[in-house]
């Protein structure tokens, strides 16, 4: 049998609350939940599979479906976030038009949080809550007797009921095959923040223990599931030899596991391959020595979550960290001669003009080589949300009205308690224009541009960002 595992297009998004010249400066990352399911079942006896990532194609949802009917695939799966549910449910219906007969998939992060809303859109056969490369392989190991009896997550369309049961967590990563990356063109996906092409996406671990009230990545739960050293490095070594330039890893805490974290840096070390890599950290985890270990490993770039100059806030917010620590971990990434990221948040509860100061006051302490500045978005099936729902900050669900009526002038909820969303828009315009005009940070960003075209880069986002909405702070 055929099956297909689809990005969607990114045609029509759900808009985002950043600003948009920030929006539009990202890069292009690998759909590594597909690739993952695509390594699963690709040993299947008698099934070939296929994997379109549309967004990095630019294919739209008719172009997909012409490439269903020439190649008779009779199982479509399509990952679907919240954000690209316009584009999925259009490729979807796409498909359906022109080859009804074929199965349409949904999986990922959207499908876990509204399995009912899915399958009621009318162009889903199924839905997939949980992790899905040991159910999507019998799935389709037992095809098409699994439709009257589909594994753990699966819920078939019939009555536009879900089965309530999730996929089980899969608890020893290592079993796993790596993701598929030779089944997409590999050479496409970059980062913005590197000048090394290509790059791809890794995960070394599952969950997070922590409880930060806006986590919003509910589809993988709450326990720590670490895949071994070895195992990461192997990986690592693989995408080496594909020719791939730098890892970015995904998983929502790299360093949650001290030593784990030190083994991997000393396994690439012993086996001499080279490759650079970029880590999600928290501020409180790592030592001085750590960060120089990792260095020396080809360790790259940090990202530290800080989201708020003011105490009071991050208490609120479970974060767990403290400023202290912040300006710990930034010191000794930095001398330890990485590049840091520093996330921030406005619009959080309690938020007002003078905890924007704080955060502004202490991003520019911390001097990052890069800041992110976002709008909280209280996501769905975030404790944030559903508080901002019980307090009546956010008068509706209207994430579950989204999900049963997809339109495409919706934009996502901010956290309007003390400022409204203009207030916040302003804000955010003004502390990205603070920040990145500081004579420090224009000199140090002038100093790592080796061409030309990094050269105009640069200067494009310095006029984007000068020219943000807000007036000139």
């Amino acid at each position: 049998m055929n099956v297909l595992l689809v990005n969607p297009p990114n045609r029509r998004p759900v808009r985002s609350i950043l600003p948009p010249q920030v929006e539009q400066e990202r890069g292009l990352f690998p759909p590594l939940g597909i690739l993952y399911l695509a390594a699963a079942v690709r040993g299947l006896p008698a099934v070939e599979v296929t994997v379109i990532d549309a967004h990095a194609e630019n294919l739209s949802a008719d172009d997909i479906a012409l490439l269903v009917v020439e190649g008779n695939y009779e199982v479509v799966g399509i990952s679907v976030l919240t954000f690209t549910l316009l584009d999925a449910t259009d490729t979807a219906m796409a498909i359906k038009a022109k080859r009804p007969k074929t199965a349409v998939v949904a999986g990922g992060p959207h499908a876990h949080l509204f399995p009912d809303e899915m399958l009621a859109l009318g162009p889903f056969d199924a839905a997939l809550r949980g992790e899905g490369e040991v159910s999507f392989r019998e799935l389709l190991a037992g095809w098409p007797k699994t439709i009257d009896d589909p594994p753990p997550g699966f819920s078939w369309m019939e009555g536009n009921k879900a089965d309530p049961d999730t996929a089980p967590s899969i608890e020893a990563l290592d079993v796993l095959h790596f993701p598929a990356r030779d089944l997409t063109r590999v050479s496409l996906y970059h980062s913005v923040l590197s000048g090394l092409r290509p790059i791809t996406t890794m995960m070394s671990s599952r969950g997070c223990p922590y409880a930060c009230t806006f986590c919003d990545r509910p589809h993988l739960g709450k326990r720590f599931r670490p895949r071994s050293p070895r195992n990461v490095v192997d990986e690592m070594e693989e995408c080496s030899s594909l020719g791939i330039k730098e890892v970015v890893f995904y998983d929502d805490t790299f360093t949650i596991d001290r030593e784990r974290v030190r083994e991997i840096a000393e396994l690439i070390l012993e086996r001499g391959f080279e490759i650079a890599w970029d880590i999600r950290a928290r501020v409180s985890d790592l030592e001085p020595e750590d960060y120089g270990l990792c260095e020396r490993a080809g360790l790259t770039r940090v990202h530290f979550g800080v989201e708020s100059g003011d105490p009071d806030i991050l208490k609120s917010l479970r974060k767990g960290i403290s400023i202290e620590q912040a300006r710990n971990a930034f010191a000794w990434a930095r001398e330890s001669g990485l590049e840091t990221l520093a996330y921030f948040m406005a619009g959080l509860p309690g938020e007002t003009n003078e905890t924007l100061q704080k955060t502004l006051d202490l991003a520019r302490e911390l001097s990052p080589d890069y800041v992110h500045f976002s709008a909280l978005i209280p996501f769905p099936g975030t404790p944030i949300y559903q508080t901002g729902l019980e307090r009546g900050i956010i008068e509706r669900d209207v994430w579950a009205e989204f999900a049963a009526e997809p339109k495409p002038d919706f934009t996502p909820p901010v956290w309007e308690e003390n400022l409204d969303k203009d207030e916040i828009l302003d804000a955010l315009a003004r502390m990205y224009r603070k920040f990145y005009w500081q004579p420090r940070v224009l000199a140090r960003r002038l100093k790592k541009v080796n061409s030309m075209a990094g050269l105009l880069h640069g200067a494009r986002m310095g006029m984007k960002i000068l020219f943000m909405r807000g007036g000139s702070g």
